[in-house]
């Protein structure tokens, strides 16, 4: 049996949280999940490909054709919320040459029944594709009942059946390393990254209970790979493909303290030179970590600071006070490691006031770079109930999203949060001090090439409405 899975394009996004001009200049990152699953797929010996059409930068009919080429008997493709329109291009595509279709990823826990009420999907996955798929896969080689595989979406009879369960990966030690030789290493790359530049996780997971963040089934229990694991990767892309710096995707690096610092212990016994930063949250980091961390090659770490009002924190469910941000960014700096906020304006209940506090908080804390998004209310998420007990989406928006019975943006909940966006983005970046500061960092034309297309990003400000 033949499998290609595949990366697509994002479709319309437009509910997107990054503003579309910044969207384009950002870059392109690797589809790890799918990386893992072929690796797994081709550990139970499937003949397995990736199809990564934003770093090939394939049309629609270049994919078609690609596909066409292929002759897969089965594709897999990967969805979240703001791409599903995406998602169900690359399956009607899919589905025009033959192959049996399947749909993972995370809006697929959302809207199961409305995702496979489209003719040309098959089968849905919800939780972990390393966990379910080969199950899928063995049970039509064999023709064996679908009924036990745990988050299995089916058509049976004319009814679309949800199969209890998800799939999940207990022990991610068990997992083989992503099959890195099917992706097209060289077209990766990120707007604030060295290059060649690669993504990589060691943990799955958050204990956080942010408001705004979709929970996918599976990360709601933390695991952790063993820190050699993770460094032997470390080791060998850098060798094999000769990685500068690696980006880690983890929701959050630092949440058990005793594993990240044998992974910077690791680091440094391994004498491995190389860059790489991460996200965390500001409630689990400390001086002394962060001195380890930068020690071990650490350029750069990404703080969800999300608001600089203490009420609308508390409404995000944050559970941090901005004296704590304060003190965290300070720690940072002090430990010789650039930070990154990240931004929301725009929540329920904000006023003019609130997102002012939010733009001059971020000039005081002064990070090295940060991003503002718009509040989008994601499925199944406390934003979203929010919204909708203000009478500002329709409970089944995202189910009609996903039927295509509506191509509305969500609403923004505060008047012109676009333009506060746009405003909010020009008055830190455009300071005179900041500029500078930038000016004084360039080493190189790959530098000078980074600024500009960030620069025009900004001058060329767009959100969806």
């Amino acid at each position: 049996m033949k499998i290609t899975l595949v990366n697509y394009h994002t479709g319309d996004q437009i509910n997107s949280r990054v503003p579309k001009s910044l969207v384009k200049i950002w870059g392109v990152t690797p589809p790890l999940g799918l990386a893992y699953i072929a690796a797994v797929l081709e550990k139970e010996k499937y003949n397995v490909s990736i199809l990564d059409v934003p770093a090939l930068n394939l049309t629609k009919n270049e994919t078609y054709e690609e596909l066409k080429k292929q002759k897969p008997d089965v594709v897999g493709i990967t969805c979240m919320s703001s791409t599903i329109s995406g998602a169900l291009e690359a399956a009607q595509l899919a589905k025009k040459t033959g192959a049996i279709v399947v749909i993972g990823g995370s809006h697929v826990a959302a809207c199961p029944r409305e995702i496979l009420s489209h003719e040309f999907v098959d089968y849905g996955l919800i939780g972990e594709g390393e966990h379910t798929l080969p199950l899928l896969l063995k049970a039509i080689e064999n023709k064996t009942p679908l009924k036990n595989i745990p988050g299995l979406v089916y058509k049976k009879d004319r009814e679309i059946i949800v199969n209890p369960g998800f799939g999940f990966v207990e022990d991610l030690n068990y997992l083989p390393m992503p099959a890195y030789h099917l992706l097209p290493m060289e077209k990766y790359n990120l707007v604030i990254a060295l290059h060649p530049m690669i993504t990589m996780v060691s943990s799955r997971g958050c204990p956080g209970q942010c408001g705004f963040c979709f929970k996918k089934p599976g990360d709601r229990k933390l695991r952790f790979r063993s820190p050699e694991k993770i460094v032997d990767e470390m080791e060998f892309l850098i060798k094999k493909y000769k990685i500068k710096e690696i980006v880690i995707a983890d929701d959050n690096l630092t949440t058990s303290k005793p594993n990240i610092r044998k992974i910077c212990n690791e680091i440094i016994k391994r004498k491995l030179k190389f860059r790489w930063e991460a996200p965390t949250r500001v409630d689990f980091v400390d001086l002394e970590i962060l001195k380890l961390m930068r020690k071990a090659g650490c350029r750069r770490l990404r703080y969800g600071v999300e608001s600089g009002d203490e009420k609308t924190l508390k409404l995000m469910k944050k559970g941090v006070t901005l004296d704590k941000i304060r003190q965290v960014f300070k720690w940072t700096k002090r430990a010789g490691i650039e930070a990154f906020a990240y931004f929301i304006i725009g929540y329920i209940g904000e006023t003019e006031e609130s997102i002012k506090k939010t733009i001059n908080f971020a000039k005081e804390l002064d990070p090295d770079m940060l991003m503002f998004c718009a509040a989008t209310p994601l499925p199944d998420t406390n934003l979203f109930d929010l919204a909708i007990s203000h009478n500002f989406v329709d409970k089944n928006y995202w189910k009609n999203y996903t039927l295509g019975k509506t191509s509305k943006r969500l609403p923004f909940f505060v008047k012109d949060t676009d333009k506060w966006i746009k405003k909010a983005y020009r008055s830190f970046y455009f300071r005179p001090k900041y500029i500078l500061r930038m000016l004084m960092k360039i080493r190189s034309w790959h530098d000078i090439k980074k600024y500009y297309y960030a620069a025009l990003g900004l001058f060329l400000f767009r959100m969806e409405k």
